[in-house]
This record gives C-alpha cells, structure tokens and sequence, in this order.
C-alpha cells in the first residue's frame, strides 16, 4: 500500500506538471479505485489540524440558544461534512459521467481525484497557516490564500483533463460543480455550528 501511496501522490504531482505519461502511476483498475479512498488517511489529520487552527481564527461561533460551540462539536460537524462530501461527490459523478458520455473515464477520473486530494491539502494547509498566522505584513496572507486556491482550482481542471480525457469545456464545468458542491457542504457545516 505504500509503495501505492507515493507513486499516485507522484502521480499527482506529474499532473500538476502537466506530465502527459502522469496517469501511468495510478492503480487504474477497480482495487485501485478502492483503494484510493485510503487518501482521506493521509489528508484527515492535516485537515483536522487545519480545523485546529482556524478554529480560533473564527468569529465568535454561536449556537442558537448563545452559548459558544465547542471545539469538540465543531470537529465533528466539519469532519463529517468532510468525509461526506469525500463520498457524495464520486457518486454523484457516476450519473453525471452517463450523461457526459464518460463512463469509460470514470473509474481513473476518481482514482486521481481522490490521490489528488493529498496535493491539494499540501498547498491549501500552509497558505491558510501563512493566512492565519498574521506574519505576512498587511493583506498579503490573503492573496497567497487567494492564489493558492485559484491555483487548486486550476488544479483540479488538469485533474478532471487528465482523468476524464474530456474537453476543455468539461473540465472546466466538473470543476466548477465540485466547486459549488463543496461550498453547499461548507454552507450546511456552518448552519450545524
């Protein structure tokens, strides 16, 4: 499993690198499709610390009857908001590849999205530390913030490219679904907060 691990994150890494032979170090079959849902493992406990952090950084969270929500409570909301939204987005791909004509593209698309993840998580963490932590003078945290998630979003695009082997206009339009799906995951964590 290791040895699986480090070729699909370098797999990943040769996506962003707009490597063409990048899909040859996944596992494309349907173990490896199994499989790659391991990467929730490897991104879990950068993502909780990520929670740990900003937890601090969020304006007063309150619950309805006033009282400040715990840590504890606010881990478990956006942990399960998370790994929720870990599964929904591959199933809800399943009907949306039919109809896109790309259920011959699914399986890979899903094993480099989930191992994509893990890249993903190793650009966002330390932009919303650098963000979080006030030591870039003025607004600049915030635009390497905004940088690094406009960069994760073209990210995402090659992802898509790569593994569904679709057009410009499909990647584009994956993207932007998964986009706006995990912005309604992160709008129903907070109405949970």
């Amino acid at each position: 499993m290791l040895l699986e691990l480090t070729r699909s994150i370098h797999g990943a890494w040769r996506i962003a690198r707009m490597d063409p032979d990048a899909l040859t170090f996944f596992d494309l079959t349907i173990n490896g499709f199994w499989r790659s849902f391991m990467a929730i493992i490897v991104v879990a406990p950068f993502y909780v610390g990520f929670l740990i952090l900003s937890f601090s950084h969020q304006p007063r969270l309150q619950l309805v009857d006033g009282p400040q929500t715990a840590i504890e409570w606010y881990l478990v909301v956006k942990l399960v908001t998370f790994a929720a939204s870990w599964v929904i987005f591959p199933l809800v791909m399943v009907p949306i590849s039919r109809l896109l004509d790309l259920t011959q593209t699914y399986v890979p698309y899903i094993i480099v999205w989930n191992w994509a993840n893990v890249l993903e998580m190793a650009v966002i963490l330390p932009a919303v530390m650098l963000f979080l932590s006030s030591t870039l003078p003025g607004q600049t945290g915030a635009i390497v913030l905004m940088v690094a998630h406009i960069t994760m979003l073209f990210y995402g695009y090659l992802v898509a490219r790569a593994g569904l082997q679709c057009k410009l206009v499909t990647g584009v339009g994956v993207v932007a679904f998964n986009f706006v799906l995990s912005l309604l995951f992160n709008g129903l964590a907070s109405q949970m907060l």
